[in-house]
């Protein structure tokens, strides 16, 4: 039977560990929707500092609310259990999409810092530092919204800190240089850890890696980023400077605010050629270290929160030796300072260990790896063995190694060489140029981006259901790896020249909406009328029938409308002729026809007149107009004839 929490969030499955709790997918029973749910882990759920930590962050995140944010929906206890209930968010993390396809385009990469500085920017803005900002923390949907997660080690201004120690939090990787010198956190080191996430989704790896905590430490406070421009030519020099300007190491360089971060981030398409940022500051060159000694010399990517344990006090003995009296001295300091004194100490070990290794001649009938060295410093390394690299240098492009780095040498590492040998070495001149999607771009984006990159790029256009200037297709498939250095690159992108314009039914509508409607179209629309039972005005009828396909490229287009004039009906003259023939010419002009006898009269000069069956006279006038069908008309005649008397035909 599956694991109910507080009776009613049920356990499905394990989607996420952490350093201090599990992440299960599970169903909310009452309101019966999914949800996500973080359980401290059992080992932690006795230690106060850990649970009041956890705490924390409930109280960090559930005091947010922003469509970048993962949503708290509970928290509680349940049997010893902490948990905190929050929105499931279906994707990947953004560390995940980085793995699974490295460098991600330039377009996307700022859509979804958007995001995570937007709602990083409300965090700062209620007083909450995340401070342990990184791709593992952000969230990203199928359909491309990011959302923070993690709030564990947040700081809010108007808490008291939990620990007594401004010890390092947060994973290295993404460590500002304050906080590695000890400083305590603020807005700024969240700035600069969104500024190494964008960094690597722009180039797909972190900028700094390194052996040990220490070593990738050192480096963020010391070396600048790698070019981004020179890993991918496309990237805008503005977007280059957002990781700059994020990044700096002094702080009077760097944004004050994720706010103005983000404001610079809205606009860095529009000023995609300005110059390299370049600061006039000097960097800090004196750091203080501030990790836990213990994971100085490991290889860990995440320093580990250290909090500070009561020391019991020890009798002195009587007579105090030098390492006694450092002890001693050691246990007087603050916890801040045992850290700081127990970082050095291991710089100190490390340093002599690095001394004693360079006072070690190396095994000279052993072949050096001289891979990612430079061929000036490989003959620095080899003038110990007393061996030469050729003149014949081989160049060749490499997706891992940067130009001017030795990627292979012959003879090859680990191999016996002598003095006297020549070894031949090849470099690499530089990484391959990986081409991009560039379809649903903009026609002149997608043409920038690859002339920036030396491509002759030929425009082909097809009618398609995609919007008008977007590409729709490339010659060159994304991923193809092309030679940078290679002349006449030529592409061709095929751009939508828009749909078909499908004609509508315009059979009933307003002869000006149609019009209207028809002019937008581009059609030049002509007025033809028609005397109809319709309204006036409606159109009864199209020259181009209804789903007629007119190519976007067209420039002639015309078609007729016949418009309803009404009904206009001239009444004939029908005086005179033959009652039946008189009534079936007003039938079939559409009147109503109605037959009225006239009484014989009573005068002989009157009856003398008179022809059997004639119409005498119409009630409808003869040549006036009707405005509709079936108008009644009466005819008048005589059924009888009366022959004169005999004095009258005399």
């Amino acid at each position: 039977m599956a694991k109910i929490i507080a009776e009613r969030y049920e356990l499905l499955e394990l989607i996420g560990q952490g350093g201090m709790a599990d992440v299960y997918l599970a169903q909310d029973i009452i309101l019966n929707r999914t949800i996500a749910i973080k359980i401290l882990r059992t080992s932690l759920a006795k230690d106060p500092i850990y649970v009041t930590r956890f705490q924390r962050e409930a109280s960090a995140a559930a005091a947010l609310s922003h469509k970048n944010i993962v949503e708290i929906y509970d928290v509680g206890e349940d049997e010893d259990k902490y948990y905190i209930v929050m929105e499931y968010v279906p994707g990947m993390t953004l560390k995940e999409l980085i793995l699974k396809r490295g460098a991600v385009h330039v377009v996307e990469a700022i859509d979804i810092m958007k995001q995570v500085i937007s709602g990083i920017s409300k965090a700062h803005q209620l007083g909450i530092i995340h401070r342990d900002l990184k791709p593992q923390n952000i969230l990203v949907t199928d359909s491309g919204v990011a959302k923070i997660a993690d709030f564990g080690i947040a700081s809010m201004q108007s808490l008291a800190q939990v620990t007594q120690t401004d010890v390092i939090m947060g994973s290295l990787h993404y460590l500002a240089p304050e906080l590695a010198r000890g400083e305590k956190a603020t807005a700024q080191s969240d700035v600069y850890a969104l500024g190494i996430v964008f960094y690597e989704l722009l180039r797909g790896e972190v900028p700094f890696n390194g052996e040990s905590p220490v070593n990738i430490a050192l480096k963020h406070m010391q070396e600048d980023l790698p070019s981004l421009l020179e890993f991918n030519p496309s990237i805008p020099q503005s977007v280059e400077n957002i990781v700059i300007k994020a990044t700096a190491k002094n702080l009077n360089d760097r944004y004050k605010s994720a706010t103005e971060m983000l404001d610079d981030i809205k606009t860095c398409m529009e000023r995609q050629d300005e110059e390299k940022l370049v600061f006039s500051h000097d960097q800090d060159t004196d750091p203080t270290i501030v990790i836990d000694p213990r994971s100085a010399f490991t290889s860990g990517n995440t320093a580990p929160i250290v909090d500070p344990v009561e020391e019991k006090e020890v009798a002195a003995p009587k007579k105090e030796g030098f390492f006694s009296k450092l002890v001693n001295k050691f246990k007087g300091l603050d916890t801040k300072a045992k850290v700081a004194v127990g970082v050095v100490t291991a710089l100190v070990i490390a340093g002599i260990a690095f001394a004693i290794y360079l006072g070690v001649k190396p095994d000279t009938s052993l072949m050096p790896d001289l891979t990612e060295k430079t061929v000036e410093q490989a003959k620095e390394i080899l003038k110990e063995y007393n061996v030469t690299i050729s003149d014949d240098i081989t160049e060749e492009l490499s997706d891992e190694y940067e130009k001017g780095e030795i990627i292979a040498t012959d003879p090859k590492k680990g191999t016996t060489i002598k003095e006297g040998d020549v070894v031949k070495v090849t470099v690499s001149k530089g990484k391959y140029i990986v081409l991009e999607d560039y379809t649903g771009k903009k026609e002149d984006v997608a043409k920038k981006a690859l002339e920036k990159l030396k491509f002759e790029v030929e425009i082909e256009y097809e009618i398609s259901s995609k919007t008008k200037g977007t590409v729709i297709d490339q010659s060159i498939e994304k991923g193809t790896k092309v030679d940078p250095t290679e002349k006449d690159r030529k592409i061709i992108l095929t751009v939508s020249k828009g749909d078909y314009v499908v004609l509508g039914n315009y059979v009933g509508m307003d002869q000006n909406k149609a019009k209207e409607a028809l002019t937008k179209l581009g059609f030049d629309v002509t007025i033809k009328e028609t005397s109809s039972e319709q309204a006036v005005g409606t159109v009864v009828e199209q020259s181009l029938k209804e789903g007629h396909k007119v190519d976007p490229d067209e420039k002639d287009r015309t078609i007729t409308l016949t418009v309803s004039s009404g009904i206009k009906i001239e009444v004939p003259n029908v005086k005179g002729m033959d009652i039946d023939a008189a009534a079936t010419l007003l039938t079939n002009k559409g009147f109503s026809v109605k037959r009225e006898t006239l009484p014989t009269p009573t005068d002989p000069n009157e009856i003398e007149k008179i022809t059997v069956n004639q119409v005498v006279r119409q009630s409808l006038d003869a040549f006036t107009t009707v405005t509709k069908k079936n108008e009644s008309i009466t005819l008048y005649y005589c059924l009888l004839y009366t022959s004169p008397s005999p004095r009258d035909r005399g």
